[in-house]
């Protein structure tokens, strides 16, 4: 043979499918994941060993079955039988294939249809098919990668009878004889040498007992007998269900919402491991889902979103409801187009269905008020705490490298816990601050306008603040960390003695107590008390600081009152230069402390519900 003849090689059918068997069954090699299996009570997922393409001969034999009894209503009983001790798998249903011979090909028509590949009954595409076979190689792939391969079957008047051996290299002449009751056998014998098997193992009787489990649920009128031979005994299960939905109660999903229609069943149930599927086209498992389960899965999806941004003024991204479902969907799909030989995705276009559903609002509403939605709430809400922490050590580090502009540092250096930063209400109060303080020990932070009230702010919101992201940087600290390594000790507050100054103190305090309640309790917050009235006699000078205290000294003066030269202080802006040095130099300072009471009061002065604060102030 010379080397041209050994690069161009022309292959039979046969030599084809054994040489490039992944091309038409999948792989041959041995895989290990997590797949459904029954457990004798319940569908659980399992990490199992097995050989798809050697399943995938099974799923082809009894799949004839199962379309035949999609066409004929006669055929209503398939029995499986695995034997474990000689490797033979036989199916048996009660239908028939027609015993006759082919007026265009001249073959018996039970052969050609197992020992030809692209024959079969499924190629009038001027016609609608319900079914799963589409392409006409299924069975005869079976009978190539068996060792022996039996065919007999009766169409209620001839019985035919038939083998092939060695990969169907070997066959023998058809037998026809009389016969009465209608049947199709297939029992073969695999070539395990070619699947790296030496028998049918357990995990490949389990793979194909739950494939015969899914082909019931999806045909109520069909019974399967499941028949086990192991050490020579013999053991038996009858597999029919009344509806698919209690297929899905097998899953032990707990809550679940089933719908069905002529050409759908619809089950919908929680995942708390990303989006699932167990779904079925004209009885097919289709593993890796497809357009089928997208259809129905973005309606519901499409209706919740519009739920929660209704009740919870939030956008879901599609995605977060999609991977907290588990859809068991079953349905029938005309002339259904697969990505591969194998079947395991729907690609037909959701336009060619030939078939619809329209999911209800009476099942998406059940959907909404279960806990599908709330683990989907904490999943988004979850991921935006996630989100807005990453953010805020982005914004943190920014803060370790950003200089406060408006700050007036004090300069001392190391040991700064003894330093005081004063915060102060309006830029009017530097040029004092400036003045009189010490300038190694104490700081002035301007504020510029009101604090935001970041009761129910998002730490995103806060931070990119320019305000706080000012103060944070002055004292050192950093939302979402512990105080550590402050550059002051203390803290005061100084406002205007007026209500708007008392609302700007008091989102001070709000501030730090959401972020840093234990700078409370380390005493490192204090309200400077600032005068409201300086009253004044002679060298007399009573500094009065409250509204209660003001109306006390009225009345304790009586007449007298006259003669005391009463100057109301507007804001700092209207203290005299000794009264801002003694309030610099030798602060009335008032501790502020925390507890649940005051707890309470932050939430009802600064949440979002404004009953408490009307009756505060109607009290």
């Amino acid at each position: 043979m010379s080397n041209l003849d050994d690069k161009y090689r022309k292959l039979t059918d046969r030599e084809h499918v054994l040489n490039r068997p992944s091309m038409y069954i999948g792989s041959t090699a041995l895989h290990t994941e997590t797949l459904e299996v029954y457990s004798g009570s319940e569908i659980q997922q399992r990490s199992v060993t097995y050989n798809p393409g050697f399943i995938k001969l099974f799923d082809e034999i009894i799949s004839n079955s199962v379309d035949e009894h999609r066409r004929n209503k006669k055929l209503n009983e398939i029995k499986v039988t695995l034997n474990l001790d000689t490797s033979e798998i036989i199916v048996l249903d009660n239908g028939g294939i027609p015993v006759k011979k082919h007026t265009k090909h001249k073959e018996w028509i039970p052969e050609m249809i197992f020992s030809n590949l692209r024959s079969g009954s499924n190629f009038d595409d001027s016609k609608d098919r319900d079914v799963a076979g589409t392409n006409g190689v299924g069975a005869t792939l079976t009978n190539i990668f068996s060792n022996k391969f039996s065919i007999s079957t009766c169409d209620q008047t001839n019985t035919f009878d038939q083998v092939f051996k060695n990969n169907m290299k070997d066959r023998t002449s058809p037998k026809i004889s009389k016969g009465a009751k209608g049947f199709t056998k297939i029992a073969y014998f695999p070539d395990l040498s070619r699947f790296n098997m030496k028998s049918i193992d357990i995990n490949s009787h389990d793979i194909i007992f739950k494939r015969c489990l899914d082909i019931a649920a999806c045909n109520t009128r069909l019974t399967i007998v499941f028949t086990t031979i192991r050490d020579k005994k013999r053991s038996s299960n009858r597999l029919k269900f009344k509806d698919f939905k209690d297929f899905i109660s097998l899953y032990n999903p707990g809550e679940f919402f089933y719908e069905k229609s002529k050409d759908f069943r619809i089950g919908i149930a929680t995942s708390d491991s990303g989006f699932k599927n167990t779904s079925y086209v004209n009885s097919v498992h289709t593993k890796d889902g497809g357009t089928h389960v997208d259809y129905i899965t973005n309606q519901l999806i499409s209706q919740l979103r519009e739920m929660i941004h209704k009740k919870h003024k939030i956008q879901v991204k599609p995605s977060d409801i999609r991977n907290h479902l588990h859809m068991f969907i079953d349905c029938t799909i005309i002339n259904p187009s697969f990505s591969s030989q194998t079947k395991e995705k729907l690609i037909t276009e959701h336009r060619l269905f030939k078939s619809e559903h329209i999911l209800s609002e009476k099942t998406a509403k059940e959907v909404f008020g279960s806990e599908i939605i709330k683990s989907v709430l904490d999943w988004v809400e979850r991921k935006a705490l996630a989100a807005e922490r990453a953010e805020l050590r982005k914004l943190n580090k920014a803060l370790d490298k950003g200089r406060v502009k408006k700050l007036i540092d004090a300069q001392k250096k190391g040991d700064r816990r003894n330093c005081i930063l004063g915060i102060y209400e309006g830029d009017s109060a530097t040029s004092a601050v400036r003045k009189f303080r010490d300038t190694q020990m104490m700081g002035a932070f301007p504020l510029k306008g009101k604090f935001i009230n970041v009761h129910e702010l998002p730490n995103s919101r806060v931070i990119s603040n320019e305000e706080v992201k000012g103060l944070m940087g002055s004292i050192g600290l950093k939302l979402g960390e512990e105080p550590k390594g402050l550059r002051y000790g203390k803290i005061y507050i100084y406002t205007d003695a007026d209500p708007d100054g008392n609302s700007i103190a008091a989102q001070l305090i709000n501030f730090f107590a959401k972020y840093w309640p234990e700078l409370f309790k380390i005493g490192m917050i204090y309200k400077v008390m600032t005068p409201l009235v300086v009253a004044k006699k002679g060298t007399k000078v009573v500094k009065i600081y409250t509204n209660l205290e003001l109306a006390s000294f009225i009345e304790k003066q009586g007449r007298l009152i006259s003669k005391w030269d009463m100057e109301y202080k507007k804001g700092l802006a209207a203290l005299t230069d000794i009264e801002y040095q003694e309030i610099i130099k030798n602060p009335n300072l008032v501790r502020l402390k925390i507890d649940e009471d005051s707890k309470d009061s932050l939430e009802a002065w600064f949440g979002r519900d404004s009953t408490p604060r009307k009756k505060r102030l109607l009290s």
